[in-house]
């Protein structure tokens, strides 16, 4: 089993393009790979981001521009008009952090669906995640348990949780997000910056001396199947790299489970 530790925030649009790249490794190297996650604190204050006698309003906007730039890195659509999510009020990303930290604590099964859904409320559907009401909408939408959660967030247990993040990042000489970690065997190899999946295939290979390689995977019902069970909330392109399948063919499978009522 190899573990790849993902330094990430969940605001990142680098990681929510990566995500493709992720799916296509779960099925091409099945049962080998574990994940974890490291929240790395990308705004702690969106001051320090500023332009000279720039606003808030404009860093907006610029964000906005930047995260539509990477579109390109895997295809994942993103669009984003009028995007607010940094204010006077909500001057951080610190919030979204400290909620996967308090969810791992309150349900760890969850938390990599969590992480997924709040990037997506974030990114695609441009709600203000750093704001306690947006991140419990998520906490229901996953199925956690609203009270256990906030009893962690609020009591102070969660900011330790997320200094150990930090802390790690800064020991392992991480320079920026997104950044792997790769561990095999005794083994470690730091990857910073995106990578696409032959990037990640030729480390995979590197560090366990070809022990992992990729097979194909097939695509039929039941193996989308098993992916969407892992996945309750997945983009048609994830399911094309996961495959190395068309639009196409991934639609007609999937009109299947929606006659089933197996999806939505």
């Amino acid at each position: 089993m190899l573990k790849i530790t993902v330094f990430t925030d969940p605001m990142m649009g680098l990681s929510y393009e990566s995500e493709p790249f992720l799916r296509q490794l779960e099925t091409y190297f099945p049962h080998q790979l574990q994940f974890a996650y490291v929240m790395g604190g990308l705004v702690r204050n969106v001051a320090d981001w500023l332009l000279p006698n720039g606003t808030l309003a404009e860093y907006n906007a610029r964000l906005a521009r930047i995260y539509e730039a990477e579109q390109a890195i895997s295809g994942l659509p993103i669009s984003m008009p009028n995007l607010n999510l940094f204010t006077a009020e909500r001057p951080s990303s610190l919030p979204l952090n400290l909620a996967y930290k308090a969810v791992q604590l309150a349900d760890s099964c969850k938390a990599d669906a969590f992480l997924y859904r709040l990037r997506y409320a974030t990114i695609v559907e441009v709600r203000p995640t750093n704001d306690l009401n947006e991140i419990l909408e998520v906490v229901r939408a996953v199925g956690i348990d609203e009270a256990l959660f906030l009893r962690h967030f609020q009591d102070g247990s969660v900011q330790a949780q997320l200094e150990h993040d930090f802390a790690l990042k800064d020991r392992l000489g991480v320079r920026g997000l997104p950044a792997y970690l790769f561990e095999f065997e005794g083994k470690k190899l730091l990857a910073n910056g995106v990578l696409n999946f032959a990037q990640f295939t030729q480390i995979i290979r590197q560090i366990s001396d070809g022990k992992l390689q990729p097979q194909a995977p097939k695509f039929t019902p039941k193996t989308l199947s098993a992916l969407l069970a892992k996945h309750p909330v997945i983009s048609l392109i994830e399911l094309q790299y996961a495959f190395n399948v068309s639009e196409v063919e991934v639609r007609s499978v999937l009109a299947d489970f929606e006659k089933r009522g197996e999806m939505e």
